[in-house]
């Protein structure tokens, strides 16, 4: 009578914990079983259940390559789901050389491949949840190993009870010890896994040495290490829905390889909310934020946010943080390949012939080109910063569209015949280093005639005198306005 009671508390705390998810009757659950206790106690349990709750089981199991042993942990699920009269995918790859091919880890690449192949077998027998065996001992374990590593709210919330939007694990409430009494009064087999005594792997020294210390201090350390983790899980859900809703307000301009923040915007909150805005504007560059830690996320916000401006900080991955005049910029610098693809076109500057009919549409700028030779300045288009207007005896074809390179110079408008840099220009106009190269100029054999967007060259600018005026308009290809990321510069045609 004792074990029926033991069992059934088990299977009742089992049950609250698998309520928790969104199921349907008739979703079929796949699950993976190592072998291992945990994983065959969460099958039995399942298998308890599946009648009342009206689901189905599927069981997938991996062969990972690694120890002598796998073949025969493989045989015995096989036998398992032959006496339960389950469904069963059984597998085996080489993930011992994956992990090499792909610079991981034991550990992190046999999880990988376990994953993906967990989804793989779950897409192909029509499974709506994938359930894992993790316990309540693995989720202390897994708050220690971070903690002892360093790690935020979402890093110490440890393993979420669903992932993915598929992937369950109902184990989480209950212990280690707990499941391995259960088997024992159900006299179910299972199979112990040696490598869990090997203290080569920092979760089996937190497993032997560490938590036992600590119980000494707290016999249900396991328990408080538990509710913490939950507590900030929940905590993190929040903050991470509230920054969310949060980005849309900060002027967020997002492209293939950068996001910038408006720093009017960004400045006044709280560091905390900074944090988890930049993580987000990484995570849009580097999915993942494999390899960004904590003192990276700390350089964006200690040397860039609050250093001076036009000054570029480097990240991991290629990524850069530059403070620019009204932004921060966070930007991805291109691949190799990118780079001779992005050389390759950039020594082709586009020739233009003038006048031109037609609009010319230059998708290598995102531009379009609206081109009019005009006597007198009749029908002159209103001032624009998209326009400019010249004098058509003082130029001359080919004309050409470029970026801007060291050295150049001209006269902008106004500066009564003195020469400027176009480095010196671009400070003043308070234009990014980031966004400089991106800026079209248009020249002629005579010399630099427009800076796109900012300023015309005085000594080719059309007056009152001229005969012929030749007048350009610039629009984006995806937006008719001024260019994206450039602030007009006063009086610039």
């Amino acid at each position: 009578m004792l074990s029926v009671r033991r069992n059934r508390s088990i299977l009742k705390s089992f049950a609250l914990s698998f309520q928790r998810f969104p199921r349907q009757p008739g979703d079929k659950i796949v699950v993976g079983v190592s072998g291992g206790a945990d994983s065959v106690c969460l099958l039995h349990l399942l298998r308890q259940l599946s009648s009342r709750y009206q689901f189905t089981l599927h069981v997938a199991h991996l062969n990972h390559g690694f120890r002598t042993e796998a073949e025969k942990e493989a045989d015995f699920v096989k036998r398992l789901c032959a006496d339960w009269d389950i469904p069963m995918t059984l597998s085996s790859l080489p993930v011992p050389r994956i992990c090499k091919e792909r610079h991981l880890s034991k550990q992190e690449g046999a999880r990988e491949v376990r994953y993906a192949f967990l989804k793989e077998v779950a897409g192909a027998v029509g499974a709506r949840w994938i359930a894992l065996g993790h316990t309540a001992d693995d989720q202390a374990e897994t708050f220690l190993m971070r903690l002892l590593r360093g790690a935020g709210s979402k890093g110490l919330g440890a393993i979420p009870r669903m992932r993915d939007g598929m992937i369950i694990r109902p184990l989480l409430s209950i212990s280690r010890k707990q499941i391995v009494d259960a088997l024992s009064r159900e006299q179910i087999p299972y199979i112990e896994d040696p490598s869990n005594r090997q203290e080569i792997y920092l979760r089996n020294r937190v497993r032997h040495r560490l938590l036992p210390l600590l119980e000494e201090y707290n016999p249900n350390v396991k328990e408080a290490l538990n509710k913490e983790a939950e507590l900030l899980q929940e905590e993190n859900d929040f903050l991470t829905r509230y920054t969310e809703e949060m980005i849309p307000r900060l002027g967020v301009e997002k492209k293939q390889t950068s996001v910038s923040f408006n720093l009017e915007r960004l400045r006044p909150l709280h560091p905390a909310l900074q944090r988890r805005i930049v993580r987000w504007g990484l995570d849009q560059l580097h999915p993942g934020l494999k390899g960004i830690g904590f003192h990276h996320i700390e350089t964006v916000l200690l040397k860039a946010l609050a250093g001076r401006t036009g000054k570029a900080y480097p990240l991991p991955h290629r990524l850069w943080v530059e403070k620019g005049y009204t932004q921060l910029v966070l930007r991805k610098e291109p691949s190799k390949e990118e780079q001779t693809e992005a050389s390759f076109q950039s020594a082709r500057p586009e020739t233009i012939l003038f006048p031109s009919p037609d609009p010319i549409d230059l998708p290598e700028w995102g531009l379009r080109l609206s081109v009019s030779l005009h006597r007198n300045r009749e029908n002159r288009p209103a001032f624009s910063t998209c326009a400019a207007s010249f004098d058509f005896d003082r130029i001359s074809n080919p004309f050409t569209l470029r970026s801007w390179r060291a050295g150049d110079s001209f006269v902008p408008a106004g500066m009564r015949g003195k020469h400027k840099k176009l480095q010196d220009l671009f400070v003043d106009a308070k234009v990014p280093k980031s966004q400089r190269a991106s800026i079209p100029l248009l020249t002629c054999p005579e010399g630099i005639l427009w800076v796109v967007g900012l300023r015309i060259d005085d000594r080719f600018r059309a007056t009152e005198k001229s005969k012929e005026v030749l007048i350009v308009e610039a629009h984006a290809l995806d937006r008719p306005a001024s260019l994206p990321g450039v602030k007009p510069f006063p009086g610039g045609t």
